[in-house]
């Protein structure tokens, strides 16, 4: 695995292989929304079809994604002291998350693009998946804020009871079938508003993230099983890839089962990336993927704002009597230059400067320790008794935060 030195002083540490995975999943993401020009050419339709397509599946992957990442915070330090700090914690989610949500948030009062009944108090208040938005992308961020309250006090009632890393992984198993039933439920009796945005419905595909994090962090010698397993890896995401090009439109089901096989298809593309991408990770076309995993999170904010020029562009093209052909690149390229800039202007101008705060006012307590089984520094460290002993991994995880 490779770190990003070359990155900002706020992004370093980051591993490009988690950054690359954000990069996919932010691509899926915008391609769904952008406008597009209709050409009535086979081959345009062809290379649309994964970019209109699978924007849904975008935001199911940055829920397994961070689930791994969040849950590998909970995990690493419950393995090393048997405590969850869930204060702190929750601090450092606030200082990472907040200052550029809510920046949005100021910009469209300001702005006055949508009438404030329509997205204010419910974004506020990180309601906005139950509510509903005129800001329709902030919904997937009202699931993990629920996420992130839900999971520190999940694991600090386990490490109560002083759970092993199988009773660990079993509970959260348990709780993502009760997660699927309710879902399944509900998607039967016709609401798939409900099955599609609250929150009850679909954290079990973050609960999945987490319990990949409990392997790597509390169970290594399964991690390294399940790694050294490449052709079983590669399998899962082929199947994923076949489910997502025949079975997403079917809308009832992929709402029902279809969710958490994604996940469990995304648990697989995590580690594959992790452990096997490290003979194409410095290529040209990875690290450009991996750059926009590092801004995805300002890029997810304010793309919504691309359409608009979007359109516009559409408009004048088709005035100017520009064939569709030519226009189609050109429409498109467009709205992710601007989606793209705006993520990379924001995130440096809110997201690392207050990241940096952060890390004055709270530093990360973890990198006073060494990981399980002196992963980074090749020390033994003592393991409470609730947890597995893990043995050296191949790898570091040092700085997912």
């Amino acid at each position: 695995m490779k770190l990003l030195g070359g990155a900002p002083p706020a992004a370093r540490g980051r591993l490009i292989e988690l950054d690359f995975v954000r990069g996919i999943a932010i691509l899926a993401v915008m391609g769904f929304h952008f406008h597009t020009v209709h050409t009535g050419y086979t081959f345009v339709e062809f290379i649309e079809y994964p970019l209109k397509s699978f924007g849904t599946e975008g935001v199911n992957l940055f829920f397994t994604l961070s689930g791994f990442l969040v849950g590998g915070l909970l995990l690493r330090q419950y393995a090393q002291t048997g405590r969850i700090q869930a204060r702190r914690f929750i601090v450092r989610r606030i200082f990472k998350i907040w200052p550029a949500y809510y920046a949005l948030i100021l910009f469209h009062v300001l702005a006055g693009r949508h009438p404030r009944d329509t997205f204010l108090w419910q974004n506020l208040t990180h309601l906005q998946n139950y509510f509903g938005t005129s800001i329709a992308q902030t919904w997937s961020l009202a699931v993990e804020e629920h996420f992130y309250l839900f999971l520190p006090a999940l694991l600090i009632v386990l490490a109560h009871w002083r759970l092993r890393a199988n009773a660990l992984i079993g509970v959260m198993a348990v709780i993502c079938a009760l997660v699927l039933g309710a879902r399944c439920a509900v998607v039967l009796s016709g609401d798939l508003n409900a099955a599609f945005n609250f929150t009850q419905y679909r954290i079990d595909s973050l609960l999945l993230g987490v319990m990949l994090a409990a392997v790597y962090w509390m169970k290594p010698e399964v991690w390294r099983t399940l790694a050294a397993r490449k052709a079983w890896l590669w399998s899962a995401v082929v199947l994923l890839v076949g489910w997502l090009t025949l079975a997403t439109p079917h809308v009832v089901l992929d709402e029902s089962i279809g969710y958490t096989l994604q996940a469990l298809g995304f648990c697989a593309l995590i580690v594959l990336v992790l452990e096997h991408s490290g003979g194409i990770s410095g290529s040209w076309f990875y690290r450009a993927i991996a750059w926009l995993g590092v801004y995805s999170y300002g890029i997810y904010l304010w793309h919504s704002l691309a359409l608009a020029p979007g359109d516009l562009l559409i408009r004048k093209l088709a005035a100017l009597h520009v064939p569709a052909l030519a226009a189609w690149p050109v429409v498109l390229g467009a709205q992710f230059a601007i989606a793209i800039l705006l993520g990379w202007v924001t995130t440096r101008a809110i997201e690392f400067p207050f990241l940096r705060i952060r890390d004055a006012l709270f530093p990360d307590r973890r990198r006073d320790v060494p990981a399980p089984g002196g992963l980074e520094m090749g020390l033994a460290i003592p393991v409470p008794a609730a947890v597995e002993t893990p043995a050296p991994v191949d790898g570091k995880m040092g700085g997912v935060a």
